[in-house]
């Protein structure tokens, strides 16, 4: 916030020197780099560097002692600034269906983000919220959700430095969290892992679960619902590093589970087919959105830029369609679905059923192509604690005779079924389907497929 107080752009990024290059994603001649130490400076591959900010190890901001060669920042008139074009900060995209790309997001995008959320959601406004956040604060959902929210609404945020699951968990409980925010390898993991059900954790002053990245399934939300109190809701919201899309309030989460909501506040959103063309109500395509908070441009790459919209609408990629309730159902990304013999399966539809055996914790599925040249779903899974090695291949049989029995012929997992003892997950959570790819080229002969 200091940053972006003084009209600066703040880069914040997941990444250690040697995957960025520095030089071309921040172009301005004043860069200042913040490392979680010194010792990184050997990894550090480019020039126009004035200053090197060492964080130290600790709990305690420590006091920052800069070059004494940087000079001081001119006095800069704000007024009659355009805040629409200003840039407040750039984030990497979730990197799901490609190379992560650098987003650049206006002042004016940042404000339309906080006042959206308020208004879609205006419980969260002075609710004396408290929650422990650990998701990365390099990504979008950590830097609205954890530090520009929950100033702006007056909510309680402790930041976990490193996470693990169970002192979480316990952290959570001792703080008497209000709001658990959830990716949706945490959220799965949470309804699933027989271990939490042997911690006895005291969960009911959770007022909502809200999880981000990608949607849960009903079945999974149900679950989830079964740990909290009565009357607290489990959210999914959806949107991207773009922009936010849509949010689902607290009062329709058990009526509408698996839904991402409806349109947030001043949010508009087009469902077309592959000509742009709106698709009758009720049916799926592309999801275009137009929003205050769509972000400027990707950073260093204009033809990224240009072909992210089309007519002025964002072109999401992801596939939706809309009820005649006016809520959104997410079915999957337009370029990860499989079409076999003209049919089309969603992969979620698949990893939902995957996630509904007792035995499986996190699921994601994928199209491959078999020896006939034809493209067939594939998936892939981990299971609980409780299987053992020596019976992984039943299970796995089971699993997968479970998912024929509830699937049409054409979505039945023809590439095969097989273990990972983790799915490949971007920072923010979301299942890296491409990379599934790979470890489905590697295990053909694996005796973990089925």
């Amino acid at each position: 916030m200091a940053f972006q107080r003084v009209y600066t752009s703040p880069f914040p990024s997941p990444l250690v020197p040697t995957d960025l290059s520095i030089s071309h994603d921040l172009d301005d001649p004043t860069k200042v780099l913040m490392f979680k130490s010194l010792r990184d400076n050997a990894a550090l591959g480019a020039g126009g560097l004035q200053a090197v900010l060492d964080l130290g190890e600790g709990d305690v901001f420590p006091q920052i002692i800069i070059d004494s060669h940087i000079s001081p920042v001119a006095p800069y008139d704000l007024s009659n600034r355009n805040n629409k074009t200003i840039p407040a900060g750039m984030c990497f995209s979730s990197g799901t269906s490609g190379k992560p790309k650098a987003v650049l997001l206006s002042h004016h995008n940042m404000i339309a983000q906080l006042l959206t959320i308020r208004a879609t959601n205006p419980f969260t406004h002075n609710g004396h919220m408290r929650e422990i956040f650990f998701p990365s604060f390099a990504h979008i959902y950590g830097i609205v959700s954890a530090v520009l929210l929950s100033a702006f609404v007056g909510s309680h945020t402790v930041a976990m430095k490193h996470f693990d699951f169970v002192p979480y968990l316990q952290r959570c409980v001792g703080l008497r969290a209000t709001i658990l925010r959830l990716v949706p390898a945490t959220a799965i993991r949470l309804a699933n892992d027989p271990a939490v059900a042997r911690l006895g954790l005291d969960l009911s002053s959770v007022r909502f679960i809200m999880c981000s990245g990608a949607a849960l399934s009903a079945d999974i939300i149900e679950r989830l619902q079964q740990m909290l109190h009565p009357t607290a809701a489990v959210l999914n919201g959806y949107g991207m590093t773009e922009c936010t899309i849509s949010l689902l309030r607290e009062s329709q989460a058990s009526a509408k589970a698996g839904s991402v909501g409806r349109l947030a506040a001043g949010v508009q959103v087009r469902i077309v087919n592959d000509n742009y063309e709106d698709v009758p109500s009720g049916q799926t395509g592309e999801c275009l959105v137009k929003s205050p908070t769509m972000f400027l441009e990707y950073k260093g790459d204009p033809k990224a830029t240009e072909e992210a919209s089309v007519g002025g609408w964002l072109r999401t990629g992801d596939i939706i369609r809309c009820d005649q309730d006016g809520f959104l159902w997410l079915e999957g990304r337009k370029k990860e679905l499989i079409k076999y013999k003209g049919n089309q399966v969603p992969p979620a539809e698949l990893e939902a059923v995957l996630l509904e055996h007792p035995s499986v914790i996190d699921a994601g599925v994928c199209g491959v192509t078999n020896s006939q040249g034809e493209q067939v779903p594939a998936g892939f899974v981990t299971l609980t604690d409780g299987v053992q090695q020596a019976a992984r291949q039943d299970v796995l049989q089971e699993v997968k005779s479970f998912v024929e029995e509830r699937v049409a012929p054409y979505k039945k997992l023809r590439g095969g079924l097989f273990y990972l003892e983790t799915l490949p997950k971007g920072n923010t959570g979301k299942l890296l389907r491409r990379q599934l790819l790979s470890v489905f080229e590697q295990s053909k002969e694996s005796k973990s497929r089925l």
